[in-house]
């Protein structure tokens, strides 16, 4: 393959793509800026071709990168290339924004040079945030709705003894309300109201432990609030 035919199929590509691309020298000077890299940062390739890639960078990682490419030509120890991670990346506007970089070493070239693959993840970082807000929504719904379950049991268990207690009481005035009042009746009513007493506090009761653990009629396991058992 001819090199002019390889040089228009590599502009191509990188016309192309949908990731930005830049290529750097071994000073860290951007030698290319790709089509996807001007609509990402919001440069143009003439003013970013020539200028230093940390242009791209907010602090303190702007001031760190010619360091950083240093040790590395020293070393070969590196931190970034060849090994994809989320950085924080900024654009003409002085707008930061999180972004997805991979970066290689451009085999056969002395000095180096280095080839980074970048792509916006706030996108899809507020889809994510979306789902779990959506989530918390939905849970909370569910928590109301095992509430109102509650609710609605505790008071159909309550009310019938409550509804006794209240006739039983009636019943007392009315007999101690008569001339010659029968106590031994009286005590009946009595008895009967304390018995309706007890039954109410057993439902109550009940109901506590079934929601303690989260057997509860629509209750999920827990306190009915979604929070686990103690």
């Amino acid at each position: 393959m001819k090199n002019g035919q390889a040089e228009q199929e590599f502009r191509a590509l990188l016309t192309a793509a949908v990731d930005a691309i830049v290529i750097i020298d071994h000073r860290g000077v951007i030698r290319t800026f790709n089509r996807a890299a001007e609509e990402l940062f919001g440069y143009a390739a003439s003013e970013a071709e020539g200028a230093n890639v940390s242009m791209l960078m907010p602090e303190p990682y702007r001031s760190e990168h010619d360091g950083y490419m240093l040790r590395y030509l020293e070393s070969g120890e590196a931190h970034i290339v060849g090994i994809g991670r989320e950085v924080d990346a900024r654009r003409k506007d002085g707008t930061i924004f999180r972004a997805w970089l991979s970066v290689g070493r451009v085999e056969g070239e002395d000095p180096p040079r280095f080839v980074g693959f970048l792509h916006d993840v706030t996108a899809h970082q507020r889809a994510e945030e979306y789902e779990r807000r959506a989530a918390e929504r939905l849970a909370e719904v569910a928590r109301l709705g095992a509430m109102a379950s509650m609710a609605a049991s505790i008071a159909h268990e309550v009310n019938q003894p409550l509804a006794a207690i209240s006739t039983y009481a009636l019943a007392c005035e009315r007999l101690l309300g008569l001339p010659n009042a029968d106590l031994a009746e009286v005590r009946r009513a009595l008895r009967q109201i304390a018995e309706q007493a007890l039954r109410a506090g057993d439902s109550i009761r009940n109901m506590r432990e079934l929601v303690r653990k989260g057997v509860g009629p629509g209750v999920p396991a827990g306190d009915g609030l979604g929070n686990p058992p103690p």
